[in-house]
């Protein structure tokens, strides 16, 4: 008895660690309790047999919780059953006995999630169903694989669970950096329309507008046509903040009192009480940006003050607008430097898809000159002709990846999108933008690698606590179970027991490689012989290939070393001189080759076993990955990391049914 209430005790336990929700377990909760208060009673009650009567409702918290569907029709047949064993008690109490079997057996009307759910749920719920009839002792042993289901079901919902954020924070990830590079590129896109939009603007003006390049020309234009026309003299002055301009033609009287502090008071029409000197403010959108001031010994009549206010209004045009001119000049110049500087590469397509406008990072990408169609420059880009068809018919918008654009390895955004214009010239017309996003894809992987170690490392010290002293418990238990199976001469009790001993065993050494491979890495560093630490890690694995009948075929160089842990490396190379092995079935053959070039220390072990399918190459360094049926999928792993922490790369080539050759490069020593 106080084995099972141990054993729920602690499932209940562990599953709020696991879950940290209270409410999923509530049913089992009320079992435990019905437990524990059968526990009480039987301690003042021990003769009285209407205390079993609590088995029943101690499966109906278990069907409860297991059951997703009909729970209130249950409910009422297990009170059925309830009633039934109170009235068989008194009146038939040689039949009592049979309604806790009855009971437990309607556990076994619950949904399944597969075959095997539905055929080790049987199998629980007949042995805790049937052992009652054996007396209470063994019922409450034979109820004890209720706690390893649950507690199974429960460490798989906690992986999936795992998963599910895995995949939530890489999603999140790919948003983030998505709506980064869509922001930069639409900041790009933005500063491109406006600057667009002015050029137009400016390349309308008419020649007579924009020939003077300068102000200085166009005032020294101004004061020389207006003195040549008669005035005695002429005075332009312009201060637009950044720069000023003063420009004088011919006498002006008192032209020093204006110079230190009249102009910048005119802001009307002024004219002299003499008649003879006028004062024209020069005004633009952005105020007043200069004065025309002009003189006439004869004076100046109202005409010819019309004529020179309008004639003030053209000059204040023409200087603003050259002033503008030299602004967009800036930004066009601007834009050009930002267009070349970019490290993103950018084209400008015809509706031919020939490049009109290309900066350096296109061409330093594809590693061409970038003249003529973008097919030719770069042929990757040929599937997607239909997508850039539709780009200018549609004014869609094409968001893809490449690999190796003119660099193998290298991975590629390419983002083509039309232009917008309100030249009728350029409306079809396509941006095409190429960034290498090879270390962004980088820094994510290393991102989403690193918070998986973090997970794992989180995952196992929970496990260490939660489940190691459990386990002990039950191992003790089975034991126990097992000694008392061997005096009553049970074989089936013995059979169950040992099985419990040897799953429990299993499940702990899961446990322990699990914290080994989440603990951090220490490494003894010293010159390390490579041809000798691969031949003792061959000693290590002759045993299981001459069982197997596989030859081992060395071609190891000597005087090969590097710089590391001597017994690490030798890990490695037994881990993958095993899975070699173990991978090959009657004979085989595995060939072991150390070299190195300028700067490596090349190692390569090949088999001619069964090969890895193509589409698990990707996973098999993700812990947990196994094909094994006892593996634990932490072998490569541990190969990777080792590797990695001692500055080298392990990779993999592999076919089915040809075999698998992994190739380990590691630092030189004198590197």
């Amino acid at each position: 008895m106080q084995a099972l209430l141990f054993s729920w005790l602690t499932y209940l336990v562990g599953s709020y660690f696991l879950s940290r929700e209270i409410r999923q377990v509530v049913p089992l909760i009320g079992a435990f309790s019905v437990l524990l208060l059968y526990w009480m009673l039987g301690t003042y009650f021990p003769e009285n047999r209407l205390i079993d009567s609590l088995f029943v409702f101690y499966f109906m918290f278990i069907f409860l919780y297991v059951s997703s569907s009909d729970k209130l029709i249950f409910t009422g047949l297990y009170l059925l059953i309830f009633t039934g064993y109170i009235v068989s008690s008194y009146f038939f109490p040689q039949y009592a006995q049979v309604f806790v079997p009855v009971s437990g057996l309607v556990l076994l009307f619950r949904t399944y999630s597969s075959k095997i759910d539905f055929a080790v749920w049987f199998l629980i719920t007949l042995i805790a169903s049937v052992s009652y009839v054996f007396g209470t002792e063994v019922f409450f042993y034979g109820n004890i694989p209720f706690v390893f289901y649950f507690l199974r079901r429960n460490i798989s919902g906690f992986f999936e669970r795992l998963e599910k954020d895995k995949r939530r924070y890489k999603d999140f990830v790919d948003r983030a950096i998505s709506s980064e590079i869509q922001k930069r590129h639409s900041e790009i896109d933005d500063e491109l329309k406006i600057t667009y939009k002015k050029l137009k603007v400016i390349f309308k003006l008419s020649n007579d507008t924009l020939s003077p390049l300068e102000i200085e020309e166009i005032a020294e234009k101004v004061v020389e046509g207006l003195h040549n026309l008669g005035y005695s003299g002429v005075v332009l002055y312009v201060d637009t903040g950044s720069f000023s301009v003063f420009k004088k033609s011919g006498f002006f009287p008192y032209m020093k009192n204006y110079l230190e502090d009249r102009f910048e008071q005119i802001n009307k029409i002024t004219i002299s009480e003499d008649e003879k000197q006028i004062f024209l403010p020069l005004q633009s959108d952005r105020g007043k940006i200069g004065v025309l001031a002009v003189y006439k010994k004869e004076g100046i009549s109202p005409k010819e003050i019309e004529y020179l206010s309008t004639y003030a209004n053209s000059v204040a045009i023409s200087i603003t607008k050259t002033i503008y001119f030299k602004e967009i000049n800036k930004l066009q110049e601007l834009l050009e430097k930002t267009f070349e500087s970019v490290d993103i590469g950018i084209a400008i397509l015809d509706k031919e898809f020939n490049i009109e406008k290309a900066n350096k990072a296109l061409e330093k990408i594809t590693g061409k000159k970038a003249d003529g169609s973008i097919f030719e420059i770069i042929p990757e880009v040929q599937p997607l002709r239909k997508e850039l068809e539709d780009v200018i018919k549609n004014k869609t918008v094409i968001d893809t990846v490449l690999s190796s654009i003119h660099r193998k390895g290298s991975i590629y955004r390419i983002k083509a999108l039309p232009l917008i214009s309100t030249d009728s010239d350029d409306v079809d017309k396509v941006v095409l933008i190429i960034e290498d996003v090879t270390e962004k894809e980088k820094l994510e992987a290393q991102l989403l690698e690193t918070e998986k170690h973090a997970v794992i490392g989180k995952m196992a010290a929970g496990l260490s606590h939660d489940i190691k002293n459990p386990l002990a418990a039950i191992s003790a238990s089975a034991f126990a179970i097992k000694k008392r199976g061997n005096r009553l001469k049970d074989s089936k009790i013995v059979e169950l027991a040992e099985k419990i001993e040897k799953n429990s065993s299993r499940a702990a050494d899961i446990i322990n490689r699990l914290l080994n491979y989440a603990k951090p890495s220490y490494y003894r560093s010293e010159k390390v012989d490579l041809k000798e630490v691969i031949l003792s890690s061959i000693e290590f694995a002759v045993p299981d290939s001459r069982k197997k009948d596989i030859q081992i075929e060395k071609n190891l160089q000597s005087g090969v070393f590097t710089y590391g842990d001597r017994n690490s490396l030798q890990q490695v190379f037994i881990n993958l001189l095993i899975n070699a092995v173990e991978a090959m079935e009657g004979k085989g053959k595995i060939t072991i080759t150390l070299t190195k070039d300028e700067n490596s220390a090349i190692i390569s072990i090949k088999d001619t076993g069964a090969g890895i399918p193509e589409d698990m190459l990707d996973e098999i360094f993700d812990p947990f990955f196994t094909t094994k049926e006892k593996g634990t999928g932490l072998g490569l792993s541990v190969v990777s990391r080792i590797i990695k922490d001692h500055n080298g790369k392990v990779e993999v080539y592999s076919r089915e049914g040809e075999g698998t050759e992994f190739v380990i490069k590691l630092p030189l020593l004198e590197d």
